[in-house]
């Protein structure tokens, strides 16, 4: 039976689930990444959802590997516990089939995989899909963000209004109104920006604790080096965001992402009446040091405007390296921080933003002492003077 999916790019059928088991016999193993085994609990606050089809454990990442097989690059996701399939679940609000609307397998979680493909350190993105609560380590600034969800047509669509009203506010911004003409260019900007740099994977197969999915390598840019990086996020999937008041727009851009709640909750993650609640949504990251988690997870600051920075790993082990070729220091990332969010490096008590004219200086020194590439100086002296 040949399927047609809405909004989708692909078209699923038995032909090419076949093919590629088929083209997994000659595939050539890219990569495999392993992350600690029981440790969905993300800072260590977070509690599993009082339902019968979330149980510790089911979205407990225990390694991410990726083939290259003839059609392309198949990556492999794979749970501590086999993967629920939607089959005779309902939805909470509407009692609708889970499996019309998630068509793919699987339903209760959503995995960002960011690809860091030229390990030069702040060159590239470092936020996060919105609604996760977290951004990427600029030592691990991504080029390309591979976003595995339930609903891949709904969330790239969600994906692309989220950059509508960002730059319609930005346009609005500088010219005081927007026109007809500049929101229908807008939305050119926006779709091909979701293009360059996100992938929703609608080729996917689930057996047992694996799902597996096809990523083009055209997307990707190439075949994936042993020199890339990737920083791996876990987050709870919620199927009916689109169907809830307010949750479709960029006020609330929580991309089918489900929240943190105190207590224990039925379609939430729940924390403790101690447990800040800013607590990031992500349950899980690839890390092998059982350390990392739950150190940069409980690293925010929400007076400061400032999220929990999610590492990455490299497949060779070597470390990012500034514009120069040479690894970053402390120093320089403090700088290049300093710039970017105007925070002083080691500030004093009581000391204040630093102004948008001397966060431009050390930025122009910064792309002078080439610790920042020349995209990433526009990317950043854009973001300053929005704050104008």
């Amino acid at each position: 039976m040949i399927r047609l999916r809405p909004l989708g790019r692909w078209i699923l059928s038995a032909a090419t689930l076949l093919g590629s088991t088929a083209g997994a016999a000659a595939a050539e193993r890219l990569l495999s990444l392993d992350d600690i085994k029981g440790d969905d609990v993300g800072n260590g606050s977070l509690i599993y959802p009082n339902r019968d089809d979330m149980q510790q454990g089911d979205l407990d990442l225990v390694r991410v590997s990726a083939e290259q097989r003839s059609d392309g690059v198949w990556f492999v996701v794979e749970m501590a516990q086999a993967i629920r399939s939607p089959v005779g679940r309902v939805t909470e609000l509407g009692q609708t089939p889970i499996e019309r609307l998630a068509r793919n397998g699987f339903y209760t979680f959503n995995v960002d995989i960011y690809v860091d493909t030229d390990r030069i350190a702040g060159a590239g993105e470092t936020v996060a899909v919105p609604g996760r609560g977290v951004a990427v380590d600029r030592n691990f600034a991504w080029e390309k963000a591979i976003v595995l969800t339930p609903r891949p047509d709904i969330a790239r669509t969600m994906m692309q209004m989220h950059f509508d009203e960002q730059f319609e506010a930005e346009l609005r911004a500088e010219k005081g109104r927007t026109s007809k003409e500049d929101l229908k260019d807008v939305e050119g900007r926006s779709e091909k920006r979701v293009n360059d740099l996100y992938f929703f994977p609608t080729r996917v197969r689930v057996s047992g604790r694996q799902v597996e999915f096809h990523v083009p390598t055209e997307f990707l840019g190439g075949v994936p080096e042993a020199s890339w990086a990737y920083t791996v996020l876990v987050t709870g999937a919620e199927l009916e965001q689109t169907g809830r008041p307010g949750n479709l727009g960029s006020r609330r851009p929580t991309m089918m992402t489900m929240n943190v709640a105190r207590g224990v909750r039925w379609s939430q993650w729940g924390i403790r009446g101690d447990a800040d609640e800013a607590t990031p949504p992500v349950i899980d990251l690839l890390s092998p040091d059982p350390d990392v988690q739950p150190t940069v997870l409980a690293d925010f600051d929400v007076v400061a405007g400032r999220l929990a920075a999610v590492p990455g790993l490299a497949p060779d082990g070597n470390v990012a390296v500034a514009a120069t070729g040479k690894p970053l220091t402390m120093e320089q990332a403090a700088r290049i921080d300093s710039a970017a969010g105007g925070a002083p490096a080691a500030p004093a008590a009581g000391a204040e933003r630093r102004t948008v004219p001397a966060r431009l200086r050390t930025l122009n020194q910064l792309l002078e002492d080439g610790l920042i590439t020349q995209a990433e100086f526009n990317e950043l002296r854009r973001k300053i003077l929005a704050e104008l």
